[in-house]
């Protein structure tokens, strides 16, 4: 266990950090080190350091890497006596959902620049300020748009049932008050995230927004129809040959993807 002297100075959080990585470990130093406001008071090499550190030094926010020797990031939450703010740090993007599941403030993907980890921090700061519970929906959110990462899998919750979805397989998405649906040709499942963040997410999996309210897979479409005022009407591939209509500037866009 590694413990940094340095007095303790009032209005800053007090941080630590904790990664297997010696490479990672001293980027990530020297990262903090350049961002105001934080006391970073400790850091650990392995899971069961990192238990032993926080239960003792009790800081503000703990910047985790996931996968650990000992005990992985996930699961030394459940040993912590106390429970600070929580930053993960992985390189792997699969553990997104989980993290969000364990509250965790943010998600940082390796390698990640230091206006990313100032981001991080500042919404640490915020909540740890405030004193605000964490909004797991708008997390996910954030993650998924702050990491500028290309969604490969989606997560639809129903209950204690996860259902995992393909970008690929689903026909449309559609947002219904306030909610949205995918739609796989089969059944709805209703996802966490807005239409906005998914637009933006889905883009490269040739997705596109024709309508304010749809957000469709153009490799799923069966048929395109001249509709009015400029407008079209797509007719997916499903068995229910669902129409959609598109507004004028999501005509636009569809035409210029389609080269029409």
């Amino acid at each position: 266990m590694n413990k940094l002297t340095g007095k303790e100075m009032p209005n800053k959080m007090r941080v630590i950090f904790a990664d297997d990585e010696k490479p990672a470990r001293d980027k990530l130093a020297h990262q903090l080190s350049l961002i105001a406001d934080i006391d970073v008071v400790g850091f650990a090499t392995t899971g069961k350091e990192a238990v032993a550190l926080i239960n003792t030094q009790k800081p503000d926010l703990v910047l985790l890497d996931i996968q650990m020797p000992e005990i992985s990031g996930m699961e030394l939450l459940s040993l912590l006596d106390y429970k600070p703010l929580i930053i993960f740090t992985t390189a792997y993007d699969q553990f997104a959902i989980q993290a969000f599941e364990q509250s965790s403030t943010d998600y940082l993907l390796k390698p990640f620049p230091l206006g990313r980890l100032k981001a991080a921090i500042d919404k640490a700061k915020k909540q740890f300020l405030a004193g605000l519970p964490i909004d797991k929906s708008q997390q996910e959110q954030n993650y998924i748009l702050n990491n500028n990462a290309p969604i490969k899998r989606l997560i639809s919750k129903n209950g204690e049932r996860m259902t995992i979805l393909s970008p690929s397989d689903l026909l449309f998405i559609k947002s219904s008050q306030g909610n949205c649906l995918a739609w796989d040709g089969k059944e709805h499942h209703y996802l966490s995230e807005k239409l906005d963040c998914l637009e933006q997410s889905l883009a490269s999996a040739e997705f596109v927004r024709i309508h304010r309210s749809y957000l469709i897979n153009i490799d799923k479409i069966k048929e395109i129809q001249r509709w009015f005022n400029g407008k079209l009407m797509v007719i997916m591939d499903d068995d229910n040959k669902t129409e959609l209509s598109t507004s004028r500037a999501g005509a636009d866009k569809l035409k210029q993807l389609l080269g029409l």
